[in-house]
């Protein structure tokens, strides 16, 4: 038998498949590519959750829960300072505070001039004879 150059490279071909083919099923999931990301992989950045604010309390324009209400919302404890906005700025008669919660309010934007702490689910149903009946501008609260 008679070796050209073109039977040798068919026949080193043909042994070169078959020694790159699995015998068995066994060994073709063994040799499946793997569905695990190499170690090299760039990170992918972790997104943070937008804030949520939760309700520490609640606000009415008018005496015993009258009126407009208006929760206070935070978006965390300690607060921060918040200024009101309307129906609310400086129209506020009578304030629910949750448990376990210290609200400081102000008669002034930005937590400043005189004022009132309500804490620990209290309830003040009238603020008519005080200072602070419909003169309220901003709160700031804590945990109690």
């Amino acid at each position: 038998m008679q070796f050209t150059l073109s039977k040798l490279f068919a026949v080193v071909a043909v042994a070169t498949v078959a020694a790159a083919l699995p015998a068995s099923e066994t060994e073709a999931k063994a040799a499946a590519p793997s569905p695990i990301t190499p170690a090299i992989a760039a990170p992918v950045p972790a997104v943070a959750p937008a804030p949520q604010d939760f309700n520490v309390g609640t606000v009415w324009t008018d005496a015993n829960r009258g009126g407009n209400a208006g929760n206070l919302n935070v978006g965390g404890i300690p607060s921060g300072c918040r200024n009101f906005i309307a129906p609310f700025i400086d129209s506020i008669s009578s304030i629910q505070v949750n448990s376990g919660i210290r609200c400081v309010f102000f008669v002034d934007n930005g937590c400043s001039g005189a004022s009132l702490t309500v804490q620990n689910g209290a309830f003040v149903a009238d603020l008519a004879g005080t200072n602070f009946q419909d003169s309220l501008s901003s709160f700031s609260c804590f945990a109690n």
